[in-house]
């Protein structure tokens, strides 16, 4: 219950800050901040505190949130650089190339999930890297 309530809490003081803030970048990037933030915690426990390797869900889920992580510090670095940092040609369409494939892993493991395949690949324990 008290999760909800911080969630539900965390909410409604970001609408109301954007809604009520006279810079609305300045509360975008703060939120952004926070994205990042949550963000890259959460692959550092999940990493090193679950057994994400152990099935196809747990491998996606990382991907994914690593590409939101990495897309907001993307995001973060390009506001603090005034859009000009070196490279930045480069890295921003990869990232973004990289969430989608992402997401389509995603996908892609829902819909087996949802067929009713099996999604446990056990991972060789020479072979970490293992998809």
């Amino acid at each position: 219950m008290m999760r909800y309530i911080g969630l539900t809490t965390t909410a409604i003081a970001g609408v109301s800050a954007v809604l009520l803030s006279p810079d609305k970048d300045l509360v975008a990037n703060v939120i952004l901040a926070g994205v990042a933030v949550v963000s890259w915690v959460f692959c550092l426990l999940y990493v090193t505190r679950s057994n994400w390797r152990a099935e196809a869900t747990g491998r996606a889920i990382l991907r994914m949130v690593l590409c939101i992580a990495a897309i907001c510090t993307q995001g973060l670095v390009t506001i603090l650089t005034d859009y000009n940092y070196w490279g930045r040609e480069i890295f921003r369409p990869i990232m973004l190339l990289f969430v989608g494939v992402a997401v389509a892993d995603l996908l892609w493991t829902l819909i087996r999930i949802q067929r009713g395949q099996a999604t446990f690949q056990p991972v060789h324990w020479r072979n970490k890297w293992h998809h």
